[in-house]
């Protein structure tokens, strides 16, 4: 990842030696196959998280009827477009990161799933990445996260499964991906869609994106003379 992203700290790189390339970005877990040039992880990365500090800002407001509407919408002028809505298969039961690999399995295929599990099994060694994962995705008693695997498609264009969660928890937690879902789940719901994300299209926005990047996640930070 470039010096912007490293500097923010909106990103925790969970990659390994078992993984092409993971990350937390925000309240998403993003995955790559093979054949994805640096620029084209940063752009997904920082196109995403633009998305969802928009969604989450809009959302908090009471602006946001369908979160993962309103968050497509967001990435489709970005160049995420082509959108064909999947149903994802049930949610069982078990640790959370299990069922949603196997829901991404069985609704996407190994293509996407196969990265989508080398992170998480990545991510649950990564006690930093995970934290940070987890507090961002929780607001009060409801969890909201994405699941973001992708792979190339041709030159310019990537592929993406977008998996969205939204639960939520039987009391106040800080903790579900690697917990049995019976104990942290009171009602969840899921959502997917397949989406070509056009990096030809993307590059016309890239300065201005992260210039958003950069003035959100400033914003409240202040500082003080002692």
């Amino acid at each position: 990842m470039n010096t912007l992203s490293a500097r923010l700290a909106v990103s925790q790189v969970i990659n390994d030696g078992t993984s092409p390339g993971a990350a937390v970005v925000g309240s998403s877990i993003v995955s790559f196959n093979e054949g994805l040039s640096p620029q084209d992880r940063e752009d997904i990365y920082l196109s995403n998280l633009y998305a969802q500090l928009a969604t989450r800002s809009a959302y908090e407001d009471g602006l946001v009827g369908n979160w993962f509407d309103y968050y497509k919408n967001k990435l489709k002028f970005l160049g995420w477009d082509s959108t064909r809505p999947v149903t994802p298969a049930q949610a069982r039961g078990g640790q959370m990161a299990d069922s949603v690999s196997r829901q991404l399995s069985d609704s996407a295929g190994d293509r996407f799933s196969r990265p989508a599990s080398q992170a998480l099994a990545a991510l649950k060694r990564n006690s930093t990445a995970l934290e940070e994962f987890e507090r961002t995705s929780l607001l009060r008693e409801k969890g909201i996260f994405q699941m973001i695997p992708c792979a190339l498609k041709s030159p310019g264009k990537v592929e993406i499964a977008l998996y969205h969660k939204q639960f939520n928890t039987r009391r106040r937690v800080s903790k579900f991906l690697f917990w049995p879902i019976e104990e942290v789940v009171e009602s969840s719901q899921e959502q997917m869609a397949i989406t070509t994300f056009s990096t030809l299209h993307y590059a016309t926005f890239r300065d201005k994106v992260a210039a958003a990047v950069v003035a959100e996640t400033t914003r409240h930070l202040h500082e003080l003379e002692i």
